[in-house]
């Protein structure tokens, strides 16, 4: 019994660790994307002047 309570312990470890990390392909090419889009808004509306970066565009702050 204590043996089958050792193996099922080790099982039960192994399916926890595995299941640890998930990285899909499109997240790797989102976080691509938004790096691209960052250093174009820097370029376009200087360094601390940016509001806000999504994968597809971005927008300068406001002049105020």
């Amino acid at each position: 019994m204590n043996k089958t309570m050792q193996i099922c312990s080790i099982l039960a470890m192994v399916c926890a660790l595995s299941a640890c990390v998930s990285v899909s392909e499109s997240n790797v090419e989102s976080g691509k994307r938004i790096a691209e889009m960052s250093q174009q808004a820097i370029a376009t509306c200087g360094q601390g002047n940016v509001d806000k970066v999504t994968t597809t565009s971005y927008t300068c702050k406001a002049n105020k």
